[in-house]
């Protein structure tokens, strides 16, 4: 397996059979994540509301993860992170029958939904499989075999869809995000996850508790909720503008999607390395910092070639954003309520998702506000939610 030679003998198994679900679970994603918004909006006429719903989604459906993270106290990690995405990935197969905005829509949702249930067990099993000094470099080599696959995927995909319906290209997808799930599951791995069994209620007053008395943690998520609310304020806007405005096709989804990926697997040989040497949360707040320059690019963007920037920032951007935000998570809470956090963490970011870009789409919709505020609203917000990571770095870490 690709870089494997860089990863310490012990846990090289484990990394080549966590590199090959990443690669074919970056065939489905490829193939579908970079076009659902553009295939909405231009294939099927989506209304502004339903680009609001497929763009909250994927982070409102974390709300529930606190609950996830309760169910599944003393119960195999492994199944609970493989059976959920085994389900979610088999309803791409019901693209088939999607000919309409609201199936497809339906479908995605389910979808994006049940997506979220692993989240709590894979932050014990990365625990578990890798070591605490190598983690986030070892996560990167994965991740950079993942976009090697997703930039010649997605490359083929937007002419494909072009030629051919993405109601058979998002079930083949499908068949490939089984083989993902399936081929995770071969990690040995006897990790349970941690938690007693008291309540639901119990946990909820466990993570009110966490966050009061666990500053660092709590400035943390602070300002990941402030950035991640302004930036998804935004995302249904970008979708609008580009094909609406710039008249993105799929084929410019592709460009995008190959530019940024480029740019990631770059990032990521950074961004693991650094983020083992220093704090994991240094490496988010550089990054949000960073994302203030994507909606100021869309403010100034008049043709579909201007938005390169906006994939070369994201693409450095993105790949160390999900190494802190995960490796944050581990660093900050203990060896014994690793699902507590998570759930916690997840559960804030999606209470922002299920509202957030329903918002931005009504006063759109209504010309309430220009696509044009939005974006500098977007701006101002990402920087104040920089501004509130440093502050809990400075003030209360250690």
């Amino acid at each position: 397996m690709f870089l494997q030679n860089r990863v310490p003998p012990k846990v090289r198994n484990t990394y080549n059979k966590d590199a090959w679900a990443g690669i074919l679970g970056s065939v489905m994603t490829g193939l579908t994540v970079p076009f659902i918004a553009i295939i909405a909006r231009e294939q099927l006429k989506a209304s502004i509301f339903e680009i609001g719903i497929i763009t909250a989604v994927p982070a409102g459906g974390s709300i529930l993860s606190l609950y996830w993270a309760h169910i599944m106290k003393g119960r195999s990690a492994m199944a609970f992170a493989v059976w959920p995405a085994v389900i979610c990935r088999a309803l791409l197969l019901l693209t088939l029958f999607a000919v309409n905005s609201w199936s497809f829509v339906t479908i995605i949702v389910l979808f994006w939904i049940i997506t979220t249930v692993p989240g709590p067990a894979y932050s014990v099993l990365m625990k578990e499989m890798y070591p605490d000094s190598d983690r986030v470099r070892i996560m990167s080599y994965v991740r950079v075999c993942i976009v090697i696959t997703s930039i010649i995927v997605a490359a083929a995909a937007g002419p494909l869809l072009k030629i051919v319906s993405y109601r058979y290209v998002f079930a083949i997808a499908g068949v490939f995000g089984i083989g993902s799930a399936l081929c995770f599951n071969r990690i040995p791995s006897a990790a349970v996850v941690a938690g007693s069994s008291e309540s639901f209620m119990h946990m909820i007053a466990e993570a009110i508790r966490a966050l009061r008395k666990d500053h660092a943690f709590r400035w943390f998520c602070g300002g990941v909720f402030i950035f991640g609310a302004a930036n998804l304020f935004a995302i249904p806007i970008y979708s609008i503008y580009q094909v609406d405005v710039l008249h993105v096709d799929t084929r410019w989804a592709s460009v995008y999607s190959v530019v940024g990926q480029i740019v990631a697997m770059g990032a990521y040989f950074y961004w693991g390395p650094y983020a083992d040497r220093k704090r994991p949360a240094l490496v988010s707040i550089i990054n949000t910092a960073l994302f203030c320059a994507i909606p100021i690019n869309y403010l100034f963007a008049s043709h579909a070639w201007m938005l390169i920037p906006t994939c070369v920032i994201g693409g450095i951007a993105n790949a160390g954003l999900e190494l802190s935000y995960f490796n944050s998570i581990l660093h900050y809470a203990p060896s014994d309520k690793v699902t507590l956090y998570q759930g916690i963490f997840a559960s804030l970011m999606g209470i922002r998702g299920i509202s957030i870009p329903f918002i931005s789409a009504a006063l759109v919709q209504n010309e309430l506000l220009s696509m044009q505020t939005v974006f500098i609203i977007a701006a101002l917000v990402t920087a104040l939610g920089a501004v509130a990571q440093i502050y809990g770095v400075r003030r209360y870490e250690t």
